[in-house]
């Protein structure tokens, strides 16, 4: 922007460079005196004033922020100076008018109504105390104050008329900071008139009160334009979030519901502060949603054992960082893995976005922002019970989709990524591996267990997960175990799971009794629970309990698992252990086992039947059933261990190949190769674009190379990409052989 000017005035041009600070090249390489500052230049937060009449032209790639540029027209330095003393006087009151506006701008009717509620609740709460308290008075004093109170409504008044609001600011800011909305001063007209018409409305209600009136009758209109609350409910204290919190723990005392009213009460004491209930609005809710979409799916898990961090850890590095450091830090990372891929000008849009999609931060998923939706709806209700008027109702699912996607940034290359838990059953190849791997034939040692070896331990890393496998139970029921819980019913060995009351289950359906399937039976799953000393006490798996000193054996032993799973290669985020309760039920259901009696193995709701009844009488049948699903193991006894292993698995067979795609602006295939592991070189490569010519190739010869393609993938297993487009990309160049 830039402005002609005669000498003396001030000519104004934005400039996104810097300042040159030594003369410009010309075209025959020597410097160029036109272009070179007549002398120094004052800079005064992002202003720079120039001793010279005409700004410079010079571009500089290593500086991309912007600067005002202001001429002070005159080589004379005497001279500059003063003009930029001058400059500087208007520089200062258009700053603060700038920061004024943008004040304004935030400030919404809704907030201004809430502001000056506040304000006039903490005042009326004032008078209504005096009104009770007060010493008796003579009628000449009363009317002294009341003289008094109708002066400083005069002086209000004309303070007013001149735009002067330096008498309401105290008052105004403090209720501000009372609803979590601060203000700057100097007040703007907008919320300072209507302030200083409240003061004054509120003078005019203690002079009544002085003169005799009851406050709730003096006030009671001015608090039905804020409230429908009564003056005595109004004047009390608001209810904050902290208080409503409490309350929704007292009104929902179930364990299962802690995790959903803890999660988004912290995330709004986080984002808001301790600041009333009442003040909420809607464009609050949607705004306090939009920056809960940013945080990363793992926050709050990032910097170690929170519990043990939270005031002077001893590693600097797993301190505790608020929600807003982590939102900064992957949104800092994205920014640069964004610039990075956007510099990609060899692939198309498409491939971009798929790239990003793996390795741009994952944020919560909208499942988890409805989750949370539905714990603020709790919290506004606890609200609501503690007096709380008027209690804001919390937004719909689709306000809070719409708030995240209308915060989202206008860029085409844009991707929110989220990791939803798709819970796939384990491929045979995948199982084929763990049943094969040292943690079941022979490991190096106790914590080595990913290291093959001459060791087997047999402890719940052992058996819990062959449990999973071929039940389909529940981890944390088979950690709870007793030795108790090994009866035999019918002659069919089985195990009593969640009848014990300190077992209780998910649900009243996961209490039954499964029979032990025939795999553990031939391992000496029984044998190994009959031989247990006394010493090693009640439960089964006594040392996955001890790993935990908060009661939560789930968390500490897959954490475990997890660790060797990773070390083996077959730590996956959708095939994980949790996902071997969904494995086994496939294969019953490729067996053909019925829906009634794979629900009542796993603990699932059987209709009108309780699960604890059925197996109880069934146990026979069920055992049939949970023998159905075939891991085709090969167990035989070593004699130097003193029981049965595992020999081998049959389940995987042929060549397992690693599928890459690269994708096109249409989504389909532009690259694809074949890689098997540990081979550098692929055994299948195609592109469609003519590395020669740089055409792309004609249909003829894509279908051609799909017909090689599915030659060599033939009776092959696959491991394709794991974004959806690419997937899609192989099965359709398939589909063109």
């Amino acid at each position: 922007m830039s402005t002609s000017s005669r000498p003396g005035e001030t000519v104004t041009q934005t400039v996104t460079h810097a300042p040159p600070t030594g003369p410009a090249a010309r075209p025959d390489g020597r410097p160029d005196r036109r272009h070179r500052p007549a002398g120094p230049y004052l800079l005064r937060r992002g202003a720079i004033f120039y001793f010279r009449k005409r700004l410079p032209n010079v571009i500089s790639e290593k500086c991309q922020k912007k600067f005002l540029c202001l001429s002070l027209r005159t080589p004379l330095p005497a001279e500059a100076m003063e003009r930029a003393g001058r400059l500087l006087l208007a520089y200062q009151r258009e700053e603060a008018k700038v920061m004024q506006d943008l004040n304004n701008q935030t400030l919404t009717e809704e907030k201004a109504t809430v502001i000056l509620g506040e304000m006039l609740r903490l005042e009326l709460a004032r008078i209504l105390h005096d009104q009770d308290t007060a010493p008796i008075r003579s009628d000449a004093a009363i009317d002294a104050l009341i003289a008094e109170l109708e002066a400083r409504s005069s002086r209000l008044r004309r303070a007013a008329r001149r735009n002067d609001f330096a008498q309401v600011e105290a008052p105004v800011v403090d209720a501000a900071c009372a609803v979590g909305a601060p203000l700057q001063t100097p007040l703007q007209p907008s919320i300072g008139r209507r302030a200083i018409e409240l003061a004054r409305e509120i003078l005019d209600i203690e002079a009544n009160v002085l003169d005799g009136d009851d406050l709730r009758t003096a006030a009671a209109t001015s608090v039905s334009r804020f409230s429908d609350a009564s003056v005595d409910d109004f004047v009390k204290a608001p209810v904050l979030i902290s208080a409503a919190k409490a309350r929704t723990f007292e009104l929902y005392p179930s364990p299962s519901m802690k995790g959903n009213i803890e999660a988004p009460a912290r995330l709004l004491l986080e984002f808001f502060g301790d600041i009333a209930v009442s003040s909420i609005s809607e464009a609050d809710q949607k705004a306090f949603f939009a920056w809960m979409a940013r945080l990363p799916k793992t926050h709050g898990k990032a910097h170690g054992k929170n519990r043990f961090c939270r005031n002077a850890p001893k590693d600097p590095s797993k301190a505790q960082c608020s929600k807003n450091e982590e939102i900064a830090a992957a949104d800092a990372a994205d920014a640069a893995i964004m610039e990075d891929i956007r510099g990609m000008n060899h692939v198309s849009d498409i491939e971009k976005r798929a790239l990003l999609s793996e390795r741009l931060t994952p944020r919560i998923t909208m499942a988890t922002l409805k989750r949370n939706r539905d714990g603020l709806n709790r919290i506004f209700k606890a609200a609501a019970d503690l007096g709380c008027k008027p209690a804001p109702e919390a937004i719909s699912y689709k306000a809070v989709e719409r708030a995240v996607q209308e915060s989202q940034p206008r860029d085409r290359l844009f991707v929110r990524v989220t990791q939803p838990k798709l819970r796939l059953p384990w491929t045979e190849e995948r199982l084929s591996k763990f049943l094969t791997s040292p943690l079941f034939t022979g490991c190096f040692s106790e914590h080595r267990r990913w290291r093959p070896g001459r060791v087997i331990i047999r402890d719940s890393l052992y058996w819990v997960p062959l449990i999973l496998l071929t039940i389909g139970s529940r981890i944390e029921e088979i950690l709870l175990l007793k030795r108790k819980n090994l009866i035999l019913r019918n002659s069919v060995f089985c195990l009593a799971i969640g009848l014990d009351p300190d077992q209780g289950g998910k649900t009243e359906d996961a209490k039954r009794i499964v029979p032990i399937p025939q795999l553990l039976l031939d391992l000496g799953f029984v044998e190994w629970i009959q031989s247990r000393p006394e010493s090693h006490g009640p439960l089964i798996f006594p040392e996955a309990a001890a790993r935990t000193s908060i009661g939560d054996v789930t968390g500490p032993f897959s954490k475990s698992l997890n660790r060797i799973l990773e070390r083996l290669g077959l730590k996956d985020f959708d095939e994980d252990l949790y996902a071997m309760r969904k494995t086994l039920s496939s294969m019953l259901r490729a067996a053909d086992v019925t829906d009634g009696e794979r629900q009542a193995i796993a603990g699932h709701k059987h209709g009108s039947i309780l699960n604890r009844h059925y197996t109880a009488h069934y146990t026979r049948k069920l055992k049939d059933a949970v023998d159905k699903a075939e891991f085709d193991l090969t167990i035989r006894f070593d004699p130097k261990l003193g029981f049965a292993t595992i020999a081998s698995c049959g389940l995987s067979g042929g060549t397992v190949y690693d599928v890459d795609v690269t994708l096109d602006d249409l989504g389909e295939a532009e690259g694809i190769s074949i890689k098997v592991e540990n081979r550098a070189e692929p055994v299948f490569h195609f592109d469609r674009i003519d590395q020669t010519t740089g055409e792309r190739h004609c249909q003829s010869a894509v279908r051609e190379a799909a017909r090689r393609f599915r030659d060599v993938v033939d009776g092959c297993t696959l491991n394709l990409p794991r974004h959806h487009l690419k997937r899609l990309a192989v099965e359709h160049f398939q589909a063109l052989a």
